[in-house]
């Protein structure tokens, strides 16, 4: 697995890459950003995450905006 992704890449990220990147549809790939979408708005604000998984959903976020989605609620987060 760490040669596939990197070791700078979490299994979780690695995974929402790749079935993003194997999505079928446009429906598909909006469904799965989504699901990740409705994950870090429930995760992001727990007081207790760590640094390191925080920057994790940071780098979750942005790719959700590059991707052309609105990731506004995070952020706060990034400040």
């Amino acid at each position: 697995f760490r040669k596939m992704s990197g070791s700078h890449l979490s299994k979780d990220l690695f995974e929402l890459v790749k079935a993003i990147g194997e999505s079928k549809s446009k429906q598909e790939e909006d469904r799965i950003i989504l699901d990740e979408v409705i994950s870090l708005k429930k995760r992001m604000p727990d007081a207790t995450i760590g640094r390191k998984k925080m920057k994790e959903f940071l780098v979750r976020l942005i790719y959700v905006e590059m991707l052309g989605h609105d990731a506004s609620f995070g952020y706060i987060k990034a400040v």
